[in-house]
């Protein structure tokens, strides 16, 4: 029987855009939430969760993967606008979104989950891709108002530009001390 990786397909973030959202963070951690924050190295844009996953699915996820890079031209976008799900009022996630290119860049979210559903690989995404990198999952009510008053504060933050020209097919393995995300294959966009 195959081993089961928890696996995922993303855009990590451009290194030199690492402190500034770095920085972000560091303003809304003065909220005082109870908040588990996204670690440096790990910050990223999801474009399909797939979950547990048997490794032997792995070459045929690959296979499906590069014929959407052939699809798909590199783009730039601008990260900018800080944001929460459900909403910013009462969030469990806080992200940082897309203020320019988000149209390209959802058509790569939005074609990566045809083609996987169209191979059998995954489920169909009942929600419209939304381009969004998340900073920080929200543990816990404590002090929720003074977050979401400093998220406010922030929904106007413009990070800056970044190159969309490839995406990653990650493992994350769950530690006590958080996720270790490890690129099993890299996708260069046309």
């Amino acid at each position: 029987m195959s081993e089961q990786l928890r696996l995922f397909f993303a855009v990590p973030v451009a290194t030199e855009l690492t402190e500034p959202l770095t920085q972000i963070q560091q303003e809304l951690k003065a909220a005082g939430a109870k908040v588990s924050w996204t670690r440096p190295e790990n910050l990223h844009f999801t474009l399909k969760f797939l979950g547990d996953t048997p490794e032997d699915q792995v070459t045929e996820l690959n296979e499906v993967a590069a014929r959407v890079a052939e699809d798909i031209a590199a783009h730039q976008i601008e990260i900018g606008g800080v944001g929460g799900f459900p909403n910013r009022s009462r969030p469990r996630v806080v992200w940082v979104g897309c203020t320019a290119g988000s149209e390209q860049f959802a058509q790569l979210g939005e074609k990566l989950d045809q083609y996987l559903s169209e191979a059998g690989l995954a489920e169909p995404d009942k929600r419209k891709f939304t381009p969004h990198l998340t900073i920080g999952r929200v543990r816990s009510r404590h002090r929720l108002e003074d977050l979401a008053d400093s998220m406010q504060q922030l929904s106007q933050c413009e990070i800056g530009p970044m190159q969309v020209n490839h995406f990653v097919l990650m493992r994350s393995q769950l530690h006590p001390d958080g996720a270790i995300h490890t690129a099993l294959a890299r996708f260069e966009l046309r």
